[in-house]
């Protein structure tokens, strides 16, 4: 990974990279049943590609970093669609559902 997505002491923000070049980082994302994806911090704008799972997540913002949506936010993904998901949040997020699946677009120049 010739750019890390994480800073000091924070998770990766998915399970392993794809695919990397000067535009694009790709990630597959597995989150197994009841896992907890600790926290990590989404420096660049990405598009979520959810494939299987439709959670509920349970997701903490930190450090103030979840504007609009407040502290607190509950995600349902639907498998076949995309999100697109502003930079700058800094967050933990729990699986409160079956196993989820998907694939993260960071969007290195935007």
């Amino acid at each position: 990974m010739s750019e890390s997505s994480q800073g000091e002491g924070l998770a990766p923000i998915a399970t392993r990279i794809l695919y990397e070049d000067d535009y694009v980082r790709v990630w597959n994302q597995v989150v197994p049943a009841g896992a907890t994806l600790e926290k990590h911090a989404h420096t660049h704008d990405y598009f979520l590609v959810n494939v299987r799972g439709e959670g509920p997540f349970e997701v903490q913002f930190h450090d103030g970093t979840g504007g609009a949506l407040g502290e607190h936010f509950t995600y349902r993904p639907r498998p076949g669609t995309a999100d697109l998901v502003p930079k700058g949040h800094v967050e933990t997020a729990r699986n409160a559902g079956d196993e989820y699946r998907a694939i993260l677009v960071e969007l290195k120049q935007r």
